[in-house]
């Protein structure tokens, strides 16, 4: 039976996921909606989507779908989430899954009340290679895991219009890219840091341009963690263990991962997406909705809560505060 899906919001990333599932025999996009009726109903037609509706209302009420792909800007997912659980509709939730822990945390709540479906769309932990990565670990091919240092940077020109610099819209590093590092760390060691130290630069629009972090976790690893908008990095993330090392690529979207130890040859394995790397994490929906389950068992919701309480506290530290916010960071 072909799983139907519709897609709220309309932007770049939309695409990603539309390649995603044309790749997926058993999936197919059936309808879009967004906040603007027209661009949805331009969106559709482009696409050959068959139906396009200007609200989450409009899409829910009428009906044909069976799970639902959120992918507005973050200030916009909790929103459309609510409405598609009271519906039963599963959804797919862009991260961050919201811009605050508080609304993470409301989120899991409500669909652990309505018992539907919820996952925080983390692509990279779905990814291939990180089976790979994490089998190496696994058979101590690198000792203890002692350390992880991973960077995700970008200039982005300037625009206090753009979404990136917009504190209405939770701009900045930290929710944009740096759930990534913050994120991979949280996989690789299974928890959220029980330390973490953060400073940075907050740019002229009051959001975060440039942060580094420190962080500690349970088992005693450590791990340096960075993220920008307007600086470059070098975008790969090392993870340092007793015997050796390993280095992987543009981590976030990566196809390949190189074993290194002692003074044997580097052993690199590739593992070529089928799309656009959204394949598998759409996959993990839509077995996890067969099989009756209300959560990820790689992606649960207490794991969207702990990512969020993360990034909150790196918001704290730094001094970036969103406006729409009734309560910390």
């Amino acid at each position: 039976m072909t799983f139907r899906w519709g897609v709220f919001g309309h932007g770049k990333i939309s695409h990603a996921f539309r390649a995603a599932v044309d790749v997926i025999d058993d999936a197919e996009v059936v309808a879009v909606a967004g906040r603007d009726l027209g661009r949805a109903s331009a969106y559709a037609a482009k696409n050959n989507i068959g139906a396009a509706y200007g609200s989450i209302a409009d899409l829910l009420d009428a009906g044909g779908i069976d799970g639902v792909y959120i992918c507005t800007p973050h200030t916009a997912h909790f929103a459309p989430a609510g409405p598609c659980l009271d519906a039963g509709i599963p959804v797919l939730v862009e991260k961050p899954m919201t811009p605050t822990a508080a609304d993470t945390t409301r989120l899991a709540e409500q669909a652990a009340s309505t018992g539907v479906f919820t996952m925080e769309a983390m692509w990279t932990w779905f990814l291939p290679i990180y089976t790979t990565v994490r089998s190496w670990i696994d058979d101590g091919r690198i000792g203890e895991v002692q350390q992880l240092s991973a960077s995700f940077g970008f200039r982005a020109p300037f625009d206090p219009e753009h979404r990136l610099f917009s504190p209405d819209l939770a701009g900045g590093g930290v929710l944009d890219v740096g759930v990534y590092p913050i994120g991979l760390a949280q996989w690789l060691f299974g928890a959220a840091p029980e330390t973490i130290a953060a400073t940075g630069t907050v740019g002229r629009t009051g959001v975060d341009e440039h942060v580094v972090m420190a962080a500690r976790y349970p088992g005693g690893q450590l791990a340096e963690l960075s993220c920008a908008v307007r600086t470059t990095m070098t975008n790969q993330a090392l993870i340092r263990g007793t015997e050796g090392h390993i280095v992987i690529p543009e981590f976030w979207r990566s196809e390949s991962a190189t074993l290194h130890v002692g003074d044997a040859e580097p052993e690199t394995v590739t593992a070529p997406h089928r799309a656009s790397g959204f394949e598998y994490q759409t996959e993990e929906v839509m077995a996890c909705v067969a099989a009756g389950q209300t959560e990820s068992p790689v992606m649960p919701l207490r794991e969207s809560v702990r990512l969020a309480e993360t990034c909150d506290e790196v918001r704290r530290q730094v001094g970036v505060r969103y406006p729409f916010e009734t309560s910390g960071p």
